[in-house]
């Protein structure tokens, strides 16, 4: 049978979904693509301008409470993480047996939370995007680099990953020239990523600071250092091993983004959104607590973030 992915399902309009959907779209026809929201969410949808690089896009809207034709041959979760039970649920009549389900947020959790709310009917596939420079101000999305796909295998007993879904993925994104690596120990990748998204997106909000300060700042450059070098700890506590090179590899993709753009956290804080600070230092914590290692620079990273939540 073929099993090619020729219909892909998005659930979150923000600046991830926005930017690959945009990207995506340039490869498929406006049919193959396609927003999932609630419907009073929709029918706003419907009616705004959606743009990515100054180019408007002509996505297509689709209700949960439609009836689908078919299910997904590929689901992309681009919500926040605070928004994934609720997208969960929003996405929930759009898979299938077949169904390919890549979630991009951040954080090292959310794949085993959708694992568990779809059963035997998901196909998680373990993935992180990276390198991306997204900015968004309202619907509209600039940026100069689409980033990274990573995929893959993962140590986790629970995500037992087809080899034939992740051949189905590859060639997907080599029909719609997405950049992608195909990782044999995508969990390292993963705590990689929750490292960068620890040390840079935390202190970029709490500074309110574009990649330029990382790029100008010695200080700014420490307190993200001191953030990541507590994840390292809790990694070697977990059989990952993550060290100060690492941490240079991170500062050196910094070092390469638009010195104006921001974290998705910072613009988060910027637009007085809530940010996702209880996946990052709060996750931190939780795992400090439980591996028995403490974790004071993030303790004091999640009660400051916090605190500019409320304010």
């Amino acid at each position: 049978m073929d099993r090619a992915i020729r219909n892909v399902s998005f659930i979150g309009c923000g600046a991830l979904g926005i930017l690959y959907a945009s990207c995506m779209l340039q490869h498929l026809a406006p049919e193959q693509l396609q927003f999932i929201a609630g419907p009073e969410r929709i029918e706003r949808y419907r009616q705004e301008e959606f743009s990515a690089n100054g180019a408007v896009q002509d996505f297509q809207f689709v209700s949960s409470e439609e009836a689908p034709a078919q299910p997904a041959d590929l689901l992309i979760f681009t919500v926040k993480a605070y928004g994934l039970d609720n997208a969960i649920e929003v996405a929930r009549n759009y898979v299938g047996p077949d169904t390919i389900i890549l979630s991009f947020l951040n954080g090292i959790s959310s794949e085993e939370v959708i694992r568990q709310a779809y059963g035997t009917a998901s196909r998680v596939i373990p993935c992180m995007v990276s390198g991306l420079d997204a900015t968004r101000t309202g619907h509209a999305v600039r940026f100069s680099s689409s980033g990274s796909i990573s995929f893959g295998l993962s140590a986790d007993p629970s995500a037992d990953t087809d080899p034939q879904d992740m051949e189905r993925l590859s060639r997907f994104f080599d029909s719609v020239s997405l950049t992608y690596t195909c990782e044999q120990d995508i969990t390292r990748a993963m705590w990689w990523k929750f490292m960068l998204n620890v040390g840079t997106n935390q202190t970029s909000a709490l500074l309110r600071a574009p990649y330029g300060l990382f790029q100008d700042s010695a200080d700014a450059r420490e307190v993200a250092t001191m953030a990541m070098r507590e994840v390292c700890t809790l990694a070697s506590k977990k059989g990952i091993d993550l060290g100060d090179p690492d941490i240079d590899a991170i500062f050196t993709l910094i070092d390469a983004l638009d010195p104006a753009g921001m974290t998705s956290m910072c613009q988060d804080v910027l637009a007085g959104r809530p940010t996702e600070v209880d996946i990052f230092a709060g996750m931190m914590i939780k795992l400090g607590r439980e591996l028995g290692a403490p974790v004071p620079v993030n303790e004091f990273l999640f009660h400051a973030l916090k605190a500019l939540e409320e304010e």
